[in-house]
């Protein structure tokens, strides 16, 4: 089986909602800038990514820009509704250092010195292909944009990534909602796979 195949195979088994109840979030928010909402916002993000996952998993603590109107699939995620005017990037930098997320094994690194364990060159090496997938993920790197809001609150998009090599990650931008049981993933838009 080729390594695509089996890519496609380990994320098409990746779940695609979670729900948090609002405030149950168990991170720290104390010395940063990332209120509750975010924060549960990234912890129903990485609870559907991970699904039952409880190992190590690398989390880039820098933070990207929001999903913005000027992105080709801001329309396709949002249907019609009304976002918030979001700041630029550069004036409203976040981070994600200081906090904690819900999940086990978490560990917050500066993502620009995150060195993968690519699979494709485990495989050249003369690893299984099964050996240097699993290797792969193992060390993959998992990014979050900052959060875009609607002006009611009850609706956000965020960009998700995650990278284990030149050719290995997937990502989207996420659409989720807020109800009285916390937030919910609705769908993804601009899906990518590598």
């Amino acid at each position: 089986m080729t390594l695509k195949l089996i890519l496609l195979a380990s994320l098409a088994s990746a779940p695609i909602s979670a729900s948090t109840a609002p405030g149950s979030s168990a991170s720290s928010t104390a010395d940063s800038s990332i209120s509750q909402d975010e924060m549960a916002i990234y912890n129903t993000v990485l609870a559907s990514w991970l699904g039952k996952h409880q190992g190590r998993q690398l989390v880039n603590e820098k933070l990207g820009a929001p999903p913005s109107k000027h992105d080709p699939e801001f329309d396709e995620c949002t249907k019609g509704l009304d976002f918030r005017s979001i700041a630029q990037a550069a004036e409203n930098k976040k981070s994600l250092a200081g906090v904690r997320f819900k999940t086990n094994g978490i560990e917050l690194i500066d993502g620009s010195q995150w060195k993968p364990a690519d699979p494709g060159q485990g495989i050249a090496n003369g690893e299984s292909v099964e050996t240097a997938v699993r290797n792969g993920f193992a060390n993959s790197l998992i990014s979050f944009s900052q959060i875009a809001f609607s002006r009611d609150g009850k609706d956000a998009l965020v960009k998700f990534s995650m990278v284990c090599g030149g050719l290995c990650g997937s990502g989207s931008t996420i659409h989720l909602h807020k109800s009285a049981t916390g937030w919910t993933i609705l769908g993804r838009c601009e899906e990518w796979i590598s």
